[in-house]
């Protein structure tokens, strides 16, 4: 994880994980919460200098010089090492960081896009995260959280620590770009996550772990797995590359992010140059709507939100064919409008993707009113095929 300036961005895990600390901060078992970014504050401490810190910082200065030749990389500054405590990390890094308006807003586009039900609460699952940090990084800091890291267990430690210092050394070589959508931003953070994943599963493996077999979405609920994108898929990607040129083509990927998360799913399209569509909508909105969101989605979104309903494997191939998407929300009072454009390679990925789709509005029982039209949930659902794209929208009110 890396914290930026001034924000940092925070490894959440499930409790229960935490408790046999399985995984060191579950790199291997991925067996992990969504990370989610907050805003570092100024009232940091340090816990005194104890035995406990001596022994963390004695692995920490290890695994530096051992980072340096494995990444091929030298750190430029002395790394700081700060110790935490649950509560300080619950009290500064928990409740507070959530935006709430943003995350109601998330929470309508998964129940519109048939992903959640309608008694989801978002909010909920948010802080019920809270106080499971493990690690985290920021400028030439390491943050370890003092009941969750045990530097006397040094290959799980040392794997999380060679983790957290290639994000230090990201930061000291690489512009990292933000990104404009929610698609492109995820394939930045695999990129980044990806990275620092494949140098702790060399400082693992080196150390005397054992090759372990790799968890993807199929483990998770598809909201989960949007969230755990760049953790999932990102050091195959990485990998992939290196395999390629070695240190020295990983390097070059941050002179040329990825746009997509279709180029992190399959990296071969990133090597040839592919980029996504820029998709546009011909038509405007009444002036009497007010636009919540416009978005870029992607392929992996797609995969999830068909997955929600339809075996793993008919997602994946009907999501496969994506180049290109837009998504716009607006607002009018209590009513919501969406529409959601969304290019394909091919006829016959369109027709792959509409099959699909048409299966899941069956799954959820949408009742077909009109030869383009259904009613779901109180929503009015309209589909439009044009050309390579299919146009979805829906108009329905939300009950406060």
């Amino acid at each position: 994880m890396r914290i930026g300036k001034p924000r940092i961005i925070v490894l959440l895990m499930l409790s229960t994980v935490l408790a046999s600390f399985i995984g060191g901060y579950l790199i291997a078992s991925m067996t992990i919460a969504h990370p989610s970014t907050i805003t570092v504050v100024k009232t940091v401490t340090e816990t005194s200098k104890d035995r406990y810190w001596n022994a963390a910082k004695d692995l920490l200065d290890y695994v530096m010089s051992w980072v340096e030749e494995d990444r091929g990389l030298r750190f430029n500054r002395n790394v700081e090492l700060v110790v935490l405590t649950r509560e300080w990390v619950i009290k500064h890094w928990g409740l507070g960081y959530l935006n709430l308006t943003e995350v109601k807003l998330e929470e309508e586009l998964y129940k519109a896009l048939f992903m959640v039900p309608e008694s989801y609460n978002l909010t909920k699952v948010k802080l019920g995260q809270s106080g499971c940090t493990v690690a985290a990084s920021a400028d030439n800091t390491i943050y370890v959280v003092k009941e969750y890291f045990d530097p006397s267990k040094r290959l799980q430690a040392g794997r999380v620590l060679a983790h957290e210092l290639t994000h230090i050394l990201q930061g000291a070589y690489f512009k990292i770009p933000k990104g404009r959508f929610h698609d492109e931003r995820q394939a930045i953070r695999a990129v980044v996550e990806g990275d620092a994943d494949l140098v702790a599963l060399d400082y693992f493996l080196e150390h005397g772990g054992k090759a372990e077999a790799r968890g993807h979405e199929e483990y998770f609920d598809p909201v989960t797995s949007i969230w755990l994108f760049p953790y999932l898929y990102g050091r195959e990607f990485i990998q992939y590359l290196r395999e390629l040129g070695g240190w020295e083509k990983v390097n070059e990927v941050y002179l040329r992010m990825p746009r997509s998360t279709a180029e992190i799913l399959h990296p071969e399209k990133y090597v040839e140059g592919w980029e996504p569509r820029r998709v546009e909508f011909a038509t405007k909105v009444g002036e009497d709507w007010r636009i919540l969101s416009r978005d870029r989605l992607g392929e992996f979104f797609i995969r999830q939100m068909l997955r929600a309903h339809l075996p793993m494997e008919v997602a994946v191939r009907a999501a496969e064919g994506w180049s290109g998407d837009l998504i716009e929300y607006y607002e009018r009072g209590d009513e919501r409008l969406l529409r959601w454009k969304i290019m394909w390679e091919s006829r016959e990925e369109l027709e792959e993707f509409l099959t699909a789709f048409l299966k899941l509005l069956e799954e959820v029982n949408a009742e077909r009113v009109g030869e383009n039209r259904w009613m779901w949930d109180g929503r009015v659902i309209d589909l439009r095929v044009e050309g390579l794209s299919i146009t979805l929208i829906e108009n329905f009110k939300i009950e406060h």
